[in-house]
């Protein structure tokens, strides 16, 4: 291959080593992710007749690994017990907390603007009965060090969800309803944590979602690695 036939080759390169290097000095650069989230609860009272009836939270949030915080955690909870044809919004991120023994941050979402979800008042990990507001929760696991990590056991142990909106309330009366609950309970043999039998197993993944600048200057380096490709062959 002569010079001239080769020059064009290597300007292809350049421009495709130019494009990738920009995407990851976008990433390096970044300071606030926005990341995805997917939990998933097994139901256990399901396992047989319907498998797939699983109460499964999806969201996203932003991370800002300069201050190690999350905000804007929102998303929504699907309601098992119709089948996963119900799902509760949760748009109100209310509580965040840092738990060294596990090296994150324990972070919970809201059906309504308040973290009333149990009788009594709150959603600490054990209430079973509604407060009588119609709230629902999340609460996800976030390593500071790597949000996108596998969770280890014992951090999936910190996981749980409640859901006292109708359609998850169990009960007859004037009385205070069960609510769909779901955690992980290491009294119990096989695990499963909460109401209606428990949940387990618990998953939870959660992966980097790319900025639209990203695609963008992508799709731009793309266009001209094409544009010299073209030339070239016209050549």
């Amino acid at each position: 291959m002569s010079v001239e036939q080769s020059r064009p080759a290597r300007c292809v390169a350049s421009l495709a080593a130019m494009v990738v290097a920009a995407v990851a000095s976008t990433h390096a650069q970044a300071v606030v992710t926005t990341y995805s989230v997917t939990q998933t609860f097994n139901q256990v009272v399901y396992d047989a007749s319907h498998p797939d009836w699983d109460t499964i939270f999806t969201g996203s949030f932003d991370f800002d690994s300069q201050t190690n915080t999350v905000s804007n955690l929102m998303g929504s909870l699907s309601q098992a017990m119709t089948g996963n044809t119900v799902f509760r919004a949760l748009d109100y991120q209310l509580s965040s907390v840092y738990d060294a023994a596990i090296g994150g941050l324990l972070v919970s979402v809201f059906h309504q603007n308040t973290t009333d979800v149990f009788q009594g008042g709150g959603f600490a990990t054990g209430g079973t009965k509604e407060y009588g507001n119609q709230n629902a929760y999340a609460t996800i696991f976030v390593n500071t060090t790597d949000p996108t990590a596998a969770p280890t056991a014992d951090q999936i142990a910190k996981l749980a969800y409640g859901d006292c909106t109708t359609g998850s309330l169990m009960g007859m009366g004037a009385g205070a309803k069960t609510c769909m609950t779901g955690w992980v309970d290491s009294a119990q043999a096989d695990l499963s944590g909460g109401t209606m039998q428990g949940t387990y197993p618990i998953s939870q993944t959660i992966a980097a979602v790319p900025e639209p600048e990203t695609y963008a200057m992508l799709l731009a380096g793309l266009g001209l690695v094409g544009f010299a490709v073209r030339r070239r062959t016209v050549r």
